[in-house]
């Protein structure tokens, strides 16, 4: 088996650096070979990616869902496509929190060398693919506006600062979403796509119940007709991304969204499109390692 480290050496606290010389210690003990691959400046991982797809069995990903996502951008333009197991060195990381991956780092090594990954499907946006949030609006802009410089120096908190800063201003854009033959159109002020039930580091257990590999995407349209509707949708979060009765949530493999160019979406915590979209779901795309206490719940 040949394996491949590639890690951010900026995500979260910048703290992952320090742990590489373990890591390839680990390998070497059991007679493995790994190479390993620092991130030197932003969008190099997703070009290592694609063009050492073909060299390698595995890719391990240190990083946050940013870094994850960059990498697999890489990996789906390959034909060739290695496995993929995450290790989570970001502030947030929910992609490695939905698969289970144990936060202990020799744990999580174990735990890939011990199981066989499986398949999971993979989104696309426009031209760009992400594994498993898209949204636009109210706090979706939360993820990537916040200083490297507060990260690191407060940590979660600095999302939660930016969060209570984003949730007062007043969004309100039409969209219209074409799906499974039918037409929706309305005022929002978010909508958030997510194919597992975690974004932003919390647990959304009433949002669906979606599975990581069953080809569908699902798509909740929050929207601002009603008065106190910032508060109603604290209480949607609150409860665990519980639908409201004047909400909308739709499923499929394929949505066409009209909106207007000013509208910013994101994609796993990053910029990534402006204006209209097209989300398709590419059902089993990827092998990727999960924890087999939660294939259960996600598969």
């Amino acid at each position: 088996m040949r394996y491949l480290l590639m890690y951010n050496p900026v995500s979260g606290r910048s703290t992952f650096k320090h742990k590489v010389k373990h890591i390839k210690s680990f390998f070497e003990k059991r007679g493995f070979c790994l190479d390993v691959y620092e991130s030197k400046k932003s969008g190099d991982l997703k070009e290592k990616a694609y063009k050492a797809a073909k060299d390698y069995d595995v890719f391990f990903v240190a990083g946050g869902d940013g870094t994850v996502n960059e990498v697999v951008n890489g990996m789906m333009k390959s034909d060739v496509r290695p496995a993929l197991g995450i290790l989570p060195s970001g502030t947030a990381n929910d992609i490695a929190s939905i698969l289970g991956v144990p936060r202990i780092l020799t744990c999580a090594l174990r735990m890939y060398l011990k199981n066989d990954p499986v398949k999971i499907d993979i989104n696309m946006m426009n031209d760009r693919y992400f594994v498993y949030t898209a949204a636009s609006g109210v706090l979706s802009k939360v993820s990537y506006d916040v200083s490297r410089r507060r990260v690191k120096k407060y940590g979660y908190l600095a999302y939660v600062f930016a969060a209570m800063k984003d949730f007062v201003q007043d969004y309100n854009y039409p969209v219209k979403i074409e799906y499974n033959d039918k037409v929706l159109e309305t005022d929002c002020m978010m909508v958030l796509g997510l194919n597992s039930n975690r974004v932003g580091g919390m647990r959304l257990v009433n949002f669906s119940k979606s599975k990581l590999n069953d080809g569908l995407f699902e798509l909740r349209i929050f929207t601002s007709r009603r008065k106190f509707r910032r508060f109603r949708l604290l209480s949607s979060f609150i409860r665990g991304g519980k639908k409201l009765r004047e909400d909308f949530h739709l499923v499929s493999d394929h949505f066409k969204i009209t909106t207007e160019d000013n509208v910013v979406w994101n994609a796993d915590g990053e910029s990534a499109e402006k204006g209209s979209i097209e989300i398709k779901t590419i059902k089993e795309a990827l092998n990727v390692y999960i924890n087999p206490r939660r294939r259960k719940k996600q598969l």
